[in-house]
C-alpha cells in the first residue's frame, strides 16, 4: 500500500510511553500515525487530512471535553475512539456528549488499554473503510463526504426524477434457521459528478421540503417492493424493510398508498416491514400514532430501530403496534465485554418478547458477538460480520449461498 494512501490517524495522549504503543500497533494495523501529547499541539497538528482520532480525556492542563467541543467547532468529517482511566460510567457520559456535539465515536476504550480490544476497534475501522469503498465499487467516481458543498433542494428534485437514489440492502439473519429472513433497504445517493452519497449528506435538506421527502419515499418504497417481487420469484416469503422519515408520517393517506403499492408487486403485507427510529417517535405523536396504527392494522410489519437510545423508550414500545425491535448497535457491539450493555440487551429481548415482538440485534461485527445475541435469545442479527449493505444484484446472490 502507498503511504499516501493510509488513513491518517492523530493520537492526543499526555503518558508519552502509552501513546508509543497505540500509535506502534496502529501502524500495524494500517495507519499511518501522528501522536501529540499536548492539546496545543494537538489542534495544530489536525487538519482536514485527519481522518481518525484518539483521545484521552484526562489531558494536564485542558479538560477532554473542552477538547471534544473545540473539535466539534471544527466541523471536520472524523471518527474519534475515547479513551481514559475514569469511571465507565464517564466515559459512557463523554461519549454521550460528544454524540450531541455532533462528533462521530468510532470505539470507547478504558485504560488500561486491552490489546484485543484496541487492535478490534482498529481493524473495525479498517474494515468500514474497505467497505465504503467495496459499496462505491460501481462507480469509479470517490464517494462524497458531508464536508463537500451544500446539497440543494434543486438538485434533490433532478436526482428523484432521474432515479439517481439507489437503494442497497443488508440482511436479516434468523438465528434458528440460519437463513436470511429479510433485507433492510439503505438508500445511496449515486451523483453523477459527486459520486456515491450517504444519507447523513442529503437527508437533512429533504426533511426541510417535505414534499420532495414525500416523493422520494415513494420512489424508495416502490423500488424495495419491485426488487422483493424478484426474490420471492426464488424464495418465497422473503421480506424487506424500509426507512421512512418522520416528516412523511405526517400524511394520513400513507397507509393506503403502500397498501396499493405491495398489492401491486403481488406480495402480501407482511413482506413490508416499516422502520422507525424511536426518537422520531416523540414528533407529531397524534399523526404518527395514527398513520402506524393502521399500517399495522393492514398486516404491514412495524419495526422500532434503534432501540435504546431514546428518551422514553418504554412509553414508545407501549404506545405503537410495534411487531419487530432492533437493539442500537452501541449495546450489541460491546456486550461481551460490557456487562451494563449486555443487561440493556437481555433486558431489550425479554422485554420484546413478553410483548410479542421480533427481536434483532443490529451492529453484529464479529462471530462473538452473533454467538452471544443468539445464545441470549435474540431473533435475528444484523451487520457486518454477516454482510456490508449490498446492490441488487449481490443481494441476490447473498441470498442463493449464505447458510450460518
Amino acid at each position: 500500500m502507498n503511504q499516501s494512501t493510509l488513513p491518517n490517524l492523530l493520537i492526543l495522549d499526555d503518558e508519552e510511553e502509552i501513546a508509543g504503543i497505540l500509535g506502534d500497533l496502529a501502524k500495524q494495523c494500517g495507519f499511518e500515525v501522528t501522536i501529540t501529547y499536548k492539546a496545543d499541539d494537538f489542534f495544530e497538528r489536525l487538519s482536514e487530512q485527519t481522518q481518525y482520532i484518539i483521545l484521552d480525556l484526562m489531558i494536564p492542563g485542558v479538560d477532554g471535553v473542552d477538547v471534544l467541543r473545540m473539535l466539534s467547532g471544527k466541523k471536520l468529517a472524523v471518527s474519534v475512539i475515547l479513551i481514559s482511566g475514569a469511571d465507565r460510567r464517564v466515559l459512557q457520559s463523554a461519549e454521550a456528549l460528544a454524540i450531541q456535539y455532533g462528533l462521530r465515536i468510532s470505539g470507547v476504550l478504558e485504560k488500561p488499554i486491552r490489546i484485543q480490544e484496541y487492535q478490534r476497534v482498529l481493524t473495525g475501522l479498517i474494515s468500514d473503510k474497505k467497505n465504503e469503498t467495496a459499496s462505491g465499487s460501481f462507480s469509479t467516481k470517490r464517494v462524497a463526504k458531508e464536508a463537500d458543498s451544500a446539497i440543494s433542494p434543486e438538485e434533490i428534485e433532478i436526482a428523484i426524477r432521474d432515479e439517481q437514489f439507489l437503494l442497497f440492502y443488508q440482511p436479516k439473519i434468523n438465528f434458528k434457521t440460519g437463513k436470511v429472513s429479510s433485507f433492510e433497504s439503505l438508500v445511496r445517493w449515486s451523483h453523477p459528478d459527486r459520486g456515491l452519497i450517504f444519507p447523513d449528506s442529503f437527508i437533512p435538506t429533504l426533511e426541510s421540503y417535505p414534499s420532495l421527502m414525500d416523493a422520494m419515499t415513494e420512489k424508495l418504497i416502490l423500488q424495495a417492493l419491485r426488487q422483493c417481487s424478484i426474490w420471492n420469484r426464488e424464495f418465497p416469503g422473503i421480506a424487506v424493510a424500509v426507512n421512512i422519515s418522520p416528516v412523511s408520517l405526517n400524511k394520513l393517506i400513507l397507509p393506503e398508498t403502500i397498501s396499493k403499492m405491495i398489492e401491486s408487486f403481488g406480495l402480501k403485507n407482511n413482506q413490508l416491514i416499516v422502520e422507525v427510529t424511536e426518537t422520531q417517535l416523540l414528533e407529531n405523536i397524534t399523526s404518527t400514532l395514527d398513520i402506524l396504527t393502521r399500517i399495522r392494522i393492514r398486516g404491514i410489519g412495524l419495526s422500532v430501530d434503534d432501540f435504546g437510545i431514546g428518551y422514553s423508550s418504554l412509553k414508545q414500545i407501549h404506545r405503537y403496534p410495534f411487531t419487530e425491535l432492533k437493539i442500537d448497535r452501541s449495546f450489541v457491539s460491546v456486550a461481551p465485554y460490557d456487562k451494563e450493555a449486555l443487561f440493556i440487551c437481555q433486558a431489550a429481548i425479554d422485554l420484546g418478547h413478553k410483548l410479542g415482538m421480533t427481536v434483532v440485534a443490529e451492529g453484529i461485527e464479529t462471530l462473538e458477538v452473533g454467538e452471544l445475541m443468539k445464545k441470549e435469545g435474540c431473533d435475528k442479527g444484523q451487520g457486518y460480520f454477516y454482510s456490508k449493505p449490498l446492490p441488487a444484484d449481490a443481494a441476490i446472490q447473498f441470498l442463493s449461498n449464505f447458510k450460518l
